[in-house]
């Protein structure tokens, strides 16, 4: 990453940008806006809330040149199952919405924006780090260390 670049946590003010990108990540996956929920951006938001009030919630925004053309998210996990484990045995931090805009991709932002994430998740004590990854990003995350696991999923939708 050249130094054109600057990783800066985001602000507040950051919020919207926040917002933008997370729903730009699903328009990568070809999914159309018509799918998204009508208040798809109040729900981003209200997840961005309770991840400040809740979960730790760190969030990290690239700019090149004073503009901001990526971003990355991660807090701890909110768990799916009951936590019976002491916070000092278990406490899983999760990774979301890394996205780099297409012009500004295979720069090291992506490195980058990860290191800022891992950094954030390893300061407030997680004992270990999931993330769910695009094609496109599996590469990435296995030079980061990152490895295959057993999850197992269905679906039933075309």
């Amino acid at each position: 990453m050249s130094s054109d670049y600057k990783i800066r946590r985001a602000e507040a003010k950051d919020h919207d940008l926040l917002v933008e990108h997370y729903l730009a990540l699903w328009d990568s996956y070809d999914v159309p806006r018509e799918h998204h929920r009508p208040d798809a951006k109040s729900v981003v938001r209200g997840f961005l809330d309770e991840g400040i009030a809740e979960l730790e919630l760190g969030a990290f925004v690239c700019e090149h040149r004073n503009i901001a053309v990526a971003s990355a998210c991660c807090q701890v996990r909110n768990s799916p199952y009951p936590e019976v484990l002491q916070e000092p045995h278990r406490k899983v931090g999760y990774i979301w919405s890394v996205y780099i805009e297409s012009d500004y991709q295979k720069q090291g932002l992506g490195s980058a924006l990860m290191r800022s994430c891992l950094d954030h998740l390893k300061s407030i004590n997680c004992t270990s780090v999931v993330l769910h990854s695009s094609e496109a990003g599996k590469r990435l995350y296995q030079k980061l260390g990152f490895s295959q696991t057993d999850e197992l999923s269905i679906s039933w939708q075309d």
